[in-house]
């Protein structure tokens, strides 16, 4: 057999498992071999190829049992998240709805140390596991093993970097809006949605790439029109334009339309047939606009001619997400149905994007029991928000251009030998002299680095309220009797004490003080500073002499005492350019010698709330 038609092999097999459970039993064994065969014999080395993203498995309880989702490609498993049972969602294929479509459930994990125990969480789910993958944790120590014909056998394994999945992955974000007049009951919203499911399932839907200009057409037929030179059997990554930078994910927009005529033959004409039927009851209606957002994650290899059968799985994921929020909300308040809006979630550290859908009249506080679900079932800790909307994901055309860069820090290396790195955790944006058009040269620096600690804040989803201007700072300030009522539109300066108290007043969010009386005091500071990144995780202000700056980051070497500091200078007066903003050192490491040596320094160290998600 050709190494063409094992692939073909291979995608058959993870389409079929995926949605039908396999009840024949040699039928099974037969092709869990095979492939078993394609990924030790297709590759230069004799053992499988498995990569899996660090994944918190280190972080759970012992005990803990769930399911491992990935993507498997070209003789390669790629596992990139877990997922765990719980009371109220005991199957974790049912999470398959919540990520990009493609990735499916891969195997399952354990804490324990009874690696057979992983196998319960797949071998309840609705489909079949065509390559069962068991990982086991114990004691931090992490290993890998195969599952076939009822026998374990361990794995060699890699650990993949967040670049290096998005070096092998595209994502396509598939979009569609349209409307249904449904009876306000559960069986009406399933009713009027079923409608809408056919439609994907008879393929009468194409889709439109407007990047490229490209149609897919018939997941059948995989028709391809539009662009001269790509047909179905080129590759997805040559629709591209340029190879990928391994800076950020590739993310491709599509727009689903639906098909406006019909074949006219016998069949057509007695679906048009006029059918009557008359009920005598009452009931209520509501008019609901479906907006369908969803996102495939696709091998950069893979087959243009594939992507209309993955688009269309994307969006009958996101009709069942749809399905699931309008039948919550009609048992709940019939009077008051909201169209549901999706989100699209990307966890600092991890490579799986997570997507929720949340009724729009929704407060956050009333979706809080929502977001601990996504935390329970995708293992992440209550300790702090994911899953609020201010925390989607911002897809390149939503992204404002010309505003605060993020996180420019990515990527610049201390140089301290041997020492423990420990920086802010989450995104802020960088503020700085002369953004927003106003002029605060030479007396703004702490209002920027306040600005900065805000932004973390609402980056985070700790807070919705929007980035202070220099005047809302000074209002705060005179309103808590701080500072005159000339203070407000002055160009006086401020410190880390009044940052507290802004801090406090608006976010509710309470400080530490420290205080250095020389500026080479400021690096006695490494353990306590490393340790509020550790486990606070928020940016610092200091301020000394006539200067503040942001610090977010140390590197420290206990043993020598080296330490550096990742600093963001707000007297940066020019654009938004990365590439100058690092390379002249406005974002950067410094060594104590930076610090002036005889001014007296306070340090303002935000603390987050810990437990509210």
């Amino acid at each position: 057999m050709t190494k063409k038609n094992w692939e073909s092999l291979i995608h058959d097999t993870r389409l079929s498992a995926s949605y039908t459970s396999c009840s024949a039993v040699n039928p099974a064994r037969t092709i869990l071999n095979s492939l078993q065969e394609v990924i030790k014999f297709d590759r230069t080395t004799s053992q499988p190829s498995l990569r899996h993203k660090s994944f918190r498995l280190k972080q759970l309880d012992d005990g803990v049992v769930g399911g491992l989702f990935g993507h498997f490609h070209d003789g390669t498993l790629v596992v990139q998240g877990i997922g765990i049972q719980t009371d109220s969602n005991p199957s974790v294929s049912s999470f398959l709805k919540n990520v990009p479509s493609e990735v499916e459930l891969c195997g399952g994990f354990t804490t324990g140390d009874k690696v057979e125990e992983a196998q319960h969480c797949f071998s309840q789910s609705e489909g079949k596991v065509a390559f069962p993958l068991l990982l086991s944790c114990v004691k931090n120590e992490l290993k890998a093993h195969f599952l076939l014909d009822g026998s374990i056998s361990g794995v060699k394994y890699s650990t993949a970097t967040n670049a290096q999945i998005a070096s092998a992955f595209i994502y396509f974000r598939t979009k569609a809006e349209f409307v249904i007049d449904a009876e306000t009951t559960q069986q009406g919203i399933k009713v009027a949605l079923a409608n809408f499911r056919q439609k994907v399932l008879s393929n009468d839907v194409a889709f439109l790439l407007p990047s490229n200009r490209l149609f897919l057409m018939g997941a059948t037929s995989q028709k391809v029109s539009g662009v001269p030179g790509i047909t179905a059997d080129h590759k997805i990554k040559d629709l591209l334009d340029s190879e990928h930078d391994n800076k950020e994910y590739d993310i491709l927009l599509a727009h689903m339309h639906l098909k406006g005529t019909k074949e006219q033959g016998k069949e057509y004409v007695q679906s048009i047939a006029p059918l009557l039927r008359h009920v005598r009851r009452s009931f209520e209606t509501a008019n609901i606009v479906v907006k369908i957002d969803v996102l495939s994650q696709v091998h950069r290899n893979a087959k243009v001619g594939s992507l209309c059968n993955v688009l269309s799985k994307s969006v009958l994921c996101g009709l069942r997400l749809v399905e699931e929020s309008l039948s919550h909300q009609v048992s709940s308040d019939k009077q008051n149905i909201s169209n549901p809006e999706m989100y699209h979630f990307l966890p600092v550290q991890s490579s799986l994007f997570i997507s929720a859908m949340y009724p729009k009249s929704s407060s956050d506080a009333n979706l809080k029991r929502q977001r601990e679900l996504l935390h329970q079932s995708f293992g992440y800790a209550l300790d702090q928000p994911l899953f609020r909307r201010s925390q989607s994901y911002k897809f390149p055309e939503e992204r404002a251009s010309g505003g605060p860069l993020t996180n420019p820090h990515e990527g610049l290396n201390s140089g301290v030998k041997e020492g423990q790195a420990s920086v802010v955790k989450g995104l802020y944006s960088y503020h700085h002299y002369m953004q927003d058009r106003f002029d605060d040269n030479g007396w703004g620096c702490a209002y920027r680095s306040l600005q900065t600690i805000v932004s973390w804040f609402r980056l985070q989803g700790y807070t919705e309220i929007n980035v202070p201007t220099h005047k809302q700072i000074q209002e705060c300030l005179v309103k808590i009797g701080d500072k005159p009522s000339s203070f407000v539109g002055s160009r006086k300066w401020i410190g880390s004490t009044e940052v507290s108290f802004v801090l406090e007043t608006m976010l509710g969010v309470t400080s530490k003080i420290l205080t250095a009386s020389t500026g080479e005091e400021v690096g006695s500071l490494g353990s306590e500073l490393a340790y509020h990144f550790q486990t606070h995780g928020t940016p610092i202000m200091i301020g000394g002499g006539v200067l503040a700056h942001t610090i977010i980051g140390v590197d420290f070497n206990r043993s020598t005492g080296e330490i550096k500091f990742l600093i963001l200078d707000p007297h940066y007066t020019g654009g938004e350019d990365i590439a100058t903003i690092t390379s002249k050192g406005w974002v950067g490491w410094k060594d104590n010698k930076f610090w002036t040596k005889n001014a007296f320094y306070n340090l303002c160290l935000p603390l987050r709330p810990i437990g509210d998600i």
